[in-house]
């Protein structure tokens, strides 16, 4: 499981990394001291599956439940558990904006609750995982993830498969392939698919992925490529 933790208080942030030591699950864990740095990681890949995320920054305009609304637009399989010192004031407000929300907790953490949390995250986290694409290549059984699809590039013969930690090559058409992925996939170009979750933005000519790849859109699928990447977004928020 990949952690972040956001907080602008140090000590706040060693704390809460000793208690997940002392939980001795299988995480990565990042630490992060401001909202800057957060979202830089985010913007150029970095994938996390739960955020602690703070509410009261003290040096920002924003608040933690604004993040955790920008961060759904990002990255909206990331599931979020708010930290917060204040109970009596954001309590409430926790619920007004739509995020992919875990649970909240109160400083000083409580080890008991920190650890359902992170059970009630893992259990949502296999479900993701459950979905995913079955491919077999040369006798070998290959299921990826939805997820970790980042896109498909139809290269001759074969489609190159490029995911969060590797790529693998198949024989196969691209037609065929998108008949077996979900809805949160799109054909921008006739020899692209990409992973609606993992787009930062699209341009005139190009779609742009959250790690900095960019992906062609062809004349004739542009209006199309825009109309569902926004419908997409629309029912994810």
């Amino acid at each position: 499981m990949r952690v972040a933790i956001c907080d602008d208080e140090k000590v706040a942030v060693e704390i809460l990394q000793e208690q997940l030591k002392e939980i001795k699950e299988m995480m990565q864990t990042r630490t992060f001291l401001s909202s800057e740095d957060f979202f830089s990681a985010v913007e150029n890949g970095e994938w996390f599956d739960v955020v602690f995320m703070d509410i009261d920054w003290k040096e920002e305009e924003k608040t933690g439940i604004d993040f955790a609304t920008d961060l759904l637009k990002m990255s909206p399989l990331t599931q979020i558990i708010y930290v917060t010192g204040y109970n009596d004031r954001f309590s409430q407000q926790i619920f007004l904006k739509n995020v992919n929300l875990c649970g909240f907790l109160v400083k000083p953490v409580n080890k008991d609750t920190l650890q359902q949390l992170l059970e009630k995250a893992r259990e949502k986290l296999k479900i993701q995982e459950s979905e995913k694409l079955v491919l077999k290549e040369k006798g070998t059984i290959h299921a990826i993830p939805y997820q970790e699809i980042f896109y498909v590039e139809s290269v001759g013969r074969k489609l190159v498969i490029y995911t969060l930690h590797d790529k693998m090559e198949i024989y196969e058409k691209l037609d065929d392939l998108r008949k077996k992925l979900p809805e949160g996939f799109l054909q921008c170009h006739k020899s692209f698919l990409v992973n609606m979750n993992h787009i930062r933005r699209i341009d005139k000519n190009h779609v742009l992925l959250k790690d900095g790849i960019e992906i062609p859109i062809s004349r004739a699928r542009y209006a199309e490529t825009r109309e569902r990447y926004f419908r997409y977004m629309g029912d994810t928020l």
